[in-house]
């Protein structure tokens, strides 16, 4: 009957791990020895005391050669999945997308899901086939997501706080969406104009759009906003056969418009640009596999 053993990492000595898989592959002391530069006598004393850690002779001799035991043969399988990792941690050696199963976590608007999931999961695709991400709708907690490790990356136009590490994708400016049933449309809307149409918008931050409806705020001016939804998509379809406006990025306007049926009419000078990031937590500065990633972003970006 196999005796139960309580075996804690703080009392085991992990110079032996190399002894150890030397010893199981090689199932020969003197062979294990030159490959660790140790002598047949120092490596004697490791087996013996291998042996006594893992409660099991782990090798049998057979002739000249050893023989590995079921518990031997359990702890090789282990140690050639163990030690690759093992090296690679202590060289923090280059990310091999290829063979890594890592799992990406990012939060994004559906702007960003529409304008940059295409180009950024088809290289991923590519480069890849095991990677994984995990894409979660942007909200207002975000920024604390990342903070607690529950994000690993953020993609959104709300300038994010200075503890936090940041840059910007792309630039980007607005234009408005109207039903093509509503006939004739100026060019571009003078303010007035704007401001006399009944609008849907795209709660993106705190209840409101935020980078159309701050600059209106700081003129004292508000849009009539007759319908509210958190999702560009779902919105632009939405007012494809009203009389209701609506003020998307143009890259978003680019790939809808056509499917939406719907025109597209510049806005009042009054409304900038906003400024796309891509932010992270310091501690992802400088992991392998997520600097490759921010990298992979940035291609995707200057791809659109």
């Amino acid at each position: 009957m196999p005796i139960m053993r309580d075996v804690h990492l703080r009392n085991v000595d992990l110079n032996l791990l190399n002894p150890l898989h030397a010893l199981l592959e090689e199932r020969h002391v003197t062979r294990a020895a030159k490959r660790c530069f140790l002598s047949q006598s120092a490596m004697s004393r490791a087996l013996e005391r291998l042996r006594e850690m893992f409660g099991d002779v782990l090798l049998v001799r057979s002739g000249r050669s050893y023989e590995r035991t079921l518990r031997g043969e359990s702890v090789l399988r282990e140690l050639e999945s163990l030690m690759p990792r093992l090296e690679a941690m202590l060289r923090g050696e280059h990310f091999d997308p290829a063979k890594s199963q890592v799992r990406f976590r990012v939060a994004m608007t559906d702007h960003a899901a529409m304008v940059l999931m295409p180009p950024l999961v088809q290289r991923v695709r590519r480069a890849g086939a095991k990677v994984n991400m995990h894409a979660s709708a942007w909200n207002d907690r975000v920024h604390e997501d990342i903070v607690a490790g529950r994000i690993d990356t953020a993609l959104s136009a709300e300038a994010p706080p200075s503890t936090l590490e940041s840059e910007v994708l792309y630039d980007e400016d607005f234009v408005c969406l109207i039903a093509r049933g509503q006939g004739k449309h100026p060019r571009r809307f003078t303010v007035k104009q704007y401001l006399n149409l009944s609008h849907a918008i795209v709660e993106t931050w705190e209840g409101q759009q935020t980078p159309v409806d701050r600059p209106l705020a700081d003129l004292g001016l508000k849009r009539q906003a007759v319908l509210r939804i958190p999702f560009f998509v779902p919105t632009i379809l939405s007012i494809a056969r009203t009389d209701l406006v609506i003020t998307v990025p143009r890259r978003l306007a680019k790939i809808m418009a056509p499917l939406a049926n719907v025109w597209v009419v510049e806005p009042p000078r009054e409304i900038k640009g906003l400024s796309y990031f891509m932010t992270w937590h310091q501690r992802l500065n400088a992991e392998p596999a997520h600097t490759w990633f921010r990298e992979e972003i940035r291609i995707a970006a200057r791809s659109i």
